[in-house]
């Protein structure tokens, strides 16, 4: 199959008129099957045109011979219809860059909006890491001690108040079954001065282990926001720029829906909430804050770039199935690490959404869950389940396709060799036929042979 940087050289005229080209020869092919169909359907009615040949060493039927034409063509017409839409993916890519350049008056000015947007996404992915995971938030040293009477927690004592801090939650793994604690912390200067224990909660074990985990500021999470919004608002003004210049919109939101999905700002409830500074306010703002996690979808957007530089390989080898099935099994394990963490009650003091998607890569891939986590709820157990099968079938469509991509060049290569020796039989057997065909007439004019003599 033709490249698609042989295709990028080409000029949009040229394009169009392959994809016309294709398109015709497809749909030739469809009346072919069409007709081979009607054959089928006749040979089915009629009771006397039954024949069985052999050939190769193979018995056949004519209608399995009819069922081997269909099946032939219809692979020439999967072959050609990916064929027109490489095509037509690279003519409306091409239109839409053109289009671009006559708005913006030359193609480095394309590529300097292109680079802008793509920095912007490196900035919107790195603050959301930031964060979700806190990473380098202010504080350190802070060491606290849990007290359990009858599962539910009783005193928390502050062994070293740590120093530096500008926000501290104080985390209690969620009981498997039990109510969970809600605590409210306290600092002065950086330094953790009061734990009230607002819930008490149930059903905690008399071991359990606090975890401490600094925080930014509310004003430093504003300024997060508000620098992820002004990014979502060029990401959305590009989308539509776009869009507007594209030649066909469906093709554009069918290609960059992601885009534009990953471009909606989320509005900041969980500050609002927070900042309330009311009961109900924290105990939504803890809730949410899982929610947040939902925000790193927008990762997505990276990986969409990636996955769009897999189309330099299709120049080498057919990776459709290859990509489908990556593509499922990374829906899988995203929706199964935030089923996982919902059913189970895994929350970031027993299992973050890190160790829940890790659980649910080893359980899709491998099967072997227990070592992670052995689900315990009902539809934790239905998850596995479904998680189990689906590896079952992800990988072994990887594989086979994967193994026929390697062997394909092979197969292909013995394939036209049988083809090519076919065709010098046909040549051959044509060619006798016409030395027949003369030997006759030339006997003929000569009134046939002479009769043998005694």
């Amino acid at each position: 199959m033709i490249s698609i940087r042989r295709l990028r050289q080409c000029s949009l005229p040229r394009l169009n008129r392959m994809h016309e080209a294709v398109s015709l020869e497809i749909d030739r092919l469809g009346e072919q099957v069409a007709t081979l169909e009607a054959e089928c359907l006749t040979m089915a009615a009629d009771e006397d045109s039954v024949q069985l040949s052999e050939a190769h060493g193979t018995y056949q039927l004519q209608m399995d011979r009819v069922e081997e034409q269909i099946e032939s063509t219809q692979r020439k017409i999967e072959v050609l219809e990916e064929k027109r839409d490489l095509i037509e993916e690279v003519r409306q890519g091409r239109h839409l860059r053109d289009e671009q350049i006559r708005i913006l008056g030359s193609e480095f000015r394309v590529t300097l909006k292109d680079g802008i947007i793509f920095c912007l996404i490196l900035c919107v992915l790195t603050l959301l890491t930031v964060e979700v995971y806190n990473i380098g938030a202010p504080g350190s040293g802070a060491k606290v001690s849990a007290g359990v009477k009858e599962g539910a927690i009783e005193s928390i004592d502050i062994l070293d108040g740590g120093e530096g801090y500008s926000q501290l939650n104080l985390i209690l793994p969620s009981p498997p079954d039990g109510a969970q604690s809600l605590i409210r912390t306290t600092l002065q200067d950086g330094v953790l001065t009061e734990i009230e224990i607002i819930g008490p909660g149930s059903g905690y074990a008399d071991d359990v282990v606090a975890v401490l985990e600094p925080t930014f500021s509310r004003s430093t999470l504003w300024v997060f926001w508000i620098t992820d919004t002004i990014c979502c608002l060029f990401f959305l003004l590009n989308f539509f720029f776009e869009c507007r210049l594209a030649k066909s919109k469906r093709w554009y939101w069918k290609r960059n829906w992601i885009d534009f999905v990953t471009s909606i700002p989320l509005p900041p409830i969980h500050l609002l909430l927070v900042g309330a500074g009311s009961m109900q306010g924290l105990h939504a703002g803890r809730v949410l804050r899982a929610i947040r996690i939902l925000r790193a979808v927008r990762a997505l957007r990276m990986f969409l770039f990636i996955w769009r530089g897999m189309d330099h390989l299709s120049s080498i080898m057919d990776i459709k199935l290859l990509k489908r099935s990556l593509m499922y099994a990374l829906i899988a394990m995203f929706g199964g690490a935030l089923l996982f963490m919902t059913l189970e009650r895994i929350q970031d003091g027993n299992g973050g959404f890190a160790e829940a998607f890790w659980w649910s890569f080893t359980t899709l891939v491998t099967g072997g869950f227990a070592d992670i986590h052995d689900p315990s709820t009902t539809g934790g157990k239905i998850l596995t389940v479904m998680l189990v099968i689906g590896g079952m079938v992800l990988v072994g469509v990887f594989t086979a396709t994967l193994t026929s991509i390697l062997v394909r060049d092979d197969e292909a290569w013995q394939q036209g060799d049988m083809e090519e020796q076919f065709r010098r039989l046909d040549r051959l057997e044509e060619s006798i036929s016409k030395i027949d065909q003369r030997l006759d007439e030339a006997l003929g004019d000569k009134g046939g042979p002479d009769p043998p003599r005694s």
